[in-house]
C-alpha cells in the first residue's frame, strides 16, 4: 500500500445518511442517500465510518452544494476535521470494495495516526477512492 499525505484546509460539511448496523447497512445508507433531491450527479460523496462509544459508526456523505442545504431538506450534519490526513488510493472502487476494512487496517498500526480518528472514504470519482486517516 502506497501512503501519501493530504491536508484539508478546512473543515469540510457534509449532510448524511446514518447505517444502521455496521458493515452490513452501509449500501442502504447510500442508496437512501441518491434519493436527496438532484440525486448523487456532480456531487462530492464521502464515507465516514468511526467509534462512538462500543459501537462502529457508518456515515454516507455528501458535501452540501449551497449554505443550509441540509437544514432545508431535514439532514443531519457532519463536519469532516480539517487537519493532516495519510491516504491510500483504491482504483476501481466499485469491484474491490473488500479492499477498503483492508487499507483502513493497514493504518491503524502506523506511528502518527491520531487517536480515535475517523476512517474518511473520498470518492474521487467513479474509479478511485482515496481512504484516509488523520495524523496526530
Amino acid at each position: 500500500m502506497e501512503v501519501k499525505e493530504k491536508e484539508l484546509a478546512e473543515d469540510i460539511l457534509v449532510m448524511y445518511v446514518q447505517a444502521e448496523t455496521f458493515p452490513q447497512g452501509i449500501t442502504d445508507s447510500f442508496k437512501k442517500l441518491e434519493e436527496i433531491p438532484g440525486g448523487l450527479k456532480d456531487r462530492h460523496v464521502y464515507g465516514i465510518s468511526e467509534c462512538v462509544g462500543d459501537k462502529m459508526v457508518y456515515r454516507a456523505c455528501v458535501k452540501e452544494n449551497f449554505k443550509g442545504e441540509a437544514e432545508q431538506i431535514g439532514m443531519p450534519t457532519y463536519a469532516i476535521p480539517k487537519g493532516k490526513y495519510l491516504y491510500a488510493t483504491l482504483n476501481n472502487w466499485r469491484e474491490n470494495l473488500d479492499q477498503v476494512p483492508v487499507l483502513f487496517e493497514g493504518f491503524m498500526d502506523m506511528p502518527g495516526i491520531k487517536k480515535q480518528t475517523i476512517c474518511l472514504e473520498d470518492y474521487v470519482s467513479d474509479n478511485e477512492m482515496l481512504a484516509m486517516v488523520q495524523q496526530a
